[in-house]
């Protein structure tokens, strides 16, 4: 039976501000911990999206579908590729109910930190945009 420590853990926090037409503003923010499991060979990452501000100006910024995505950083520098790791959704729902998202995956020896960001798809041709990211370091 394998033993599931959860060594080290760090947490994160990222704010992020949808404008819209006419001065709206809706503040979106993401945060929770990445931790290491089983001897540093798997990643879990707990978070929670939340709106913090401009819950009357939802509609104004277009009621947009918002995910999490996640990249990883190696040694070397070299990045995993950005990826989806939670579910889309509308800003609307957000407002009313926290969206709690896990994600699990290997963390191989060369990684060194993960990196967090929102990303916003809204209208037909789900036209994207992304936050700035969030760099959580867990290997020095």
């Amino acid at each position: 039976m394998t033993q599931s420590l959860e060594l080290p853990v760090q947490e994160f926090c990222l704010d992020w501000t949808l404008t819209g037409d006419e001065g709206a503003r809706v503040g979106i923010a993401l945060s929770g911990q990445v931790s290491l499991l089983d001897n540093n060979r798997f990643y879990k990452i707990d978070g929670v999206v939340y709106v913090t501000e401009g819950d009357a100006d939802i509609r104004a910024v277009g009621n947009p579908r918002i995910s999490v995505r996640r990249n990883g950083v190696e040694k070397t520098g070299r990045q995993w590729g950005w990826e989806m790791c939670s579910a889309r959704k509308s800003l609307g729902a957000l407002n009313t109910m926290e969206g709690y998202f896990v994600r699990t995956g290997y963390w191989a020896p060369a990684d060194r930190a993960i990196q967090l960001s929102l990303c916003a798809e809204q209208g037909w041709n789900r036209r994207k945009s992304y936050s700035p990211h969030v760099t959580v370091r867990m290997v020095d």
